[in-house]
């Protein structure tokens, strides 16, 4: 009888063959099979590790031959200048390579596909007032609030860019290959962290909960450490980096459903309500100025919740139609 580990092991092998695939576009699936089992993002990593050794024996073949999606060999009538470069490279097995890898390779993948290291981003995109987790393949983890957006690169899960919103990060370190971020002009790498990114059209937010993180590593390369923050104005704005202290054990309490803040503008707490609610919530410009320190609990039931942020953070509330606003408290 077939394991379950070993009919997983068949899927990752499988996985690893068809997102090689020029035309593959089913990424939500394959996101989906990553999520179903904490196991399948090791057994993909390790279904890749293996093609890839396998593959450092190939080398390019002058044959007038190509090696069709079957395994077989078919005459190649057609004009090579006139296919895209991606479909014009052809391969042979090194001598030194095992028989049994070899095997095993040659079942669950098609080789040509193996090569182009050339980026192959996709986005991963919640709506306003839901939230998602993704595990990348080497086991890092990334959770998106709501109305928020990430592109990602298929040929190295080892870097993402924040576009929109607000995600958390939970990053496997990896020495050789260390994480790269970016968000708006901001530049980021890991050493071995876990950090909330909030990117906005005023600039960008990083706060660091575990680990350290290091900013602009091409060029200043400031280390964030746990319980600092860093926020970078766009290049348009000209506004400098400020780095801050923080609570560290607050930091990406939105997906436990809390927000905590000290000593936070109004406005940053209008910001994350908004995309928690998914409708926008807006201050009046008597508040503008004002900052609040507590602990807001989101709750299924609005306006429950609304009247308890309004207790909390002594203001008034008032749904106004797909809009809520945050007045002076009633006098």
């Amino acid at each position: 009888m077939t394991s379950a580990r070993e009919v997983a092991w068949s899927e990752a092998l499988d996985w690893v063959r068809r997102i090689h695939d020029p035309t593959f576009t089913d990424w939500e699936a394959h996101v989906a099979w990553l999520e179903a089992d904490p196991r399948h993002a090791a057994l993909f990593d390790e279904a890749s590790l293996l093609i890839e050794q396998g593959t450092a024996h190939l080398a390019p073949r002058s044959s007038p031959q190509r090696i069709a999606s079957h395994g077989s060999a078919t005459n190649d009538n057609d004009n090579e200048e006139d296919r895209p470069r991606a479909t014009r490279r052809r391969w042979r097995w090194g001598a030194g390579l095992g028989g049994a890898v070899a095997a095993g390779i040659v079942a669950a993948i098609a080789l040509p596909a193996l090569i182009g290291s050339h980026p192959q981003f996709y986005r991963i995109e919640t709506a306003p007032g839901t939230t998602r987790a993704i595990m990348l393949a080497d086991g890092s983890r990334i959770a998106l609030n709501g109305d928020s957006s990430v592109q990602l690169d298929r040929a190295d899960s080892r870097t993402a860019t924040v576009e929109r919103g607000e995600a958390f990060f939970s990053i496997v370190h990896d020495v050789a290959h260390p994480f790269a971020l970016q968000a708006g002009g901001a530049r980021f790498q890991d050493i071995g962290t876990a950090f909330d990114v909030i990117r906005s059209p005023q600039g960008t937010q990083v706060a660091v909960r575990e680990g350290a993180l290091m900013y602009d590593p091409g060029g200043a390369a400031v280390r964030l450490d746990r319980g600092e923050a860093i926020t970078v104005g766009d290049a348009v704005s000209g506004s400098k980096a400020v780095i801050r202290r923080i609570d560290a054990e607050a930091v990406g309490l939105w997906q436990q459903g809390r927000l905590s803040y000290r000593q936070a503008p109004l406005a940053q707490v209008a910001d994350d309500l908004s995309r928690c609610l998914g409708q926008p919530v807006t201050i009046d410009p008597e508040l503008a100025h004002r900052q609040f320190t507590g602990v807001i609990i989101l709750a299924a039931d609005r306006a429950l919740m609304l009247r308890r942020i309004a207790a909390v953070m002594n203001v008034s509330i008032r749904q106004d139609g797909a809009r809520v606003r945050i007045l002076p408290p009633a006098r």
